[in-house]
């Protein structure tokens, strides 16, 4: 028990999950006013939304989506009207996964401020895993759940160190290549600037002997 204990803690320090409330006022859709919230997240992370709003006043409907800042714009999840719903995917690409969403006033409702609450949770990795789910489908033991859930959570993170590291060896590589052509550019001024002094030097040296100065 006191070795599950540990390995509870351990995971629950390295995984990360993310859980917010937030108020969203409702506008006309065509003012096409959304709130958005962002989580960077590397390439092929299992991830899971899970977003609800509260009870409140009717006349408002919220719609959805979810997609990343990559160049392809990668689009995870679109649900319109929302009131419950779960969105599990596998990301496309290194980029900040973007969750949007937008409080439709319906027609014939008055613009008087209503809103609604919304409960936006957004686990990763490890913690987006479905583990009862998983003990049952493997009949696994308490132990051996926690186990799993452990070396789920050290594969993201060798996986998110990996990343980091090709980054820094894709940013040195731009930072030598840059001090590179600094140092060529130098180089070359210098060269510019002895090669403009020779030349003065010997303009004003046949100029000063045309005019028999020297």
């Amino acid at each position: 028990m006191k070795v599950l204990f540990i390995l509870s803690v351990v995971a629950a320090l390295v995984g990360l999950a993310a859980a917010i409330e937030f108020d969203l006022p409702a506008a006309p859709e065509a003012i096409n006013a959304r709130r958005c919230l962002s989580q960077w997240l590397p390439r092929n992370t299992h991830v899971k939304v899970a977003a609800k709003t509260l009870p409140g006043f009717p006349g408002q409907k919220i719609n959805m989506e979810i997609h990343d800042d990559s160049p392809h714009l990668n689009q995870y999840g679109v649900r319109k009207q929302m009131d419950e719903v779960t969105f599990r995917f596998d990301t496309q690409a290194h980029a900040n996964v973007i969750v949007c969403f937008q409080n439709v006033l319906e027609p014939g409702y008055p613009s008087d401020g209503r809103a609604l609450t919304v409960d936006l949770t957004m686990d990763s990795g490890a913690m987006a895993e479905d583990f009862h789910r998983l003990q049952q489908e493997e009949k696994l033991k308490p132990m051996e759940i926690e186990l799993r859930r452990l070396a789920m959570t050290l594969d993201d993170i060798q996986d998110e160190l990996q990343y980091l590291k090709q980054r820094e060896g894709t940013l040195r590589d731009a930072s030598e290549n840059m001090n590179g052509r600094v140092k060529t550019f130098s180089f070359f001024s210098i060269a510019v600037l002895i090669g403009v002094a020779v030349y003065q030097v010997f303009y004003l040296r046949h100029f000063f002997q045309q005019k028999k100065l020297i």
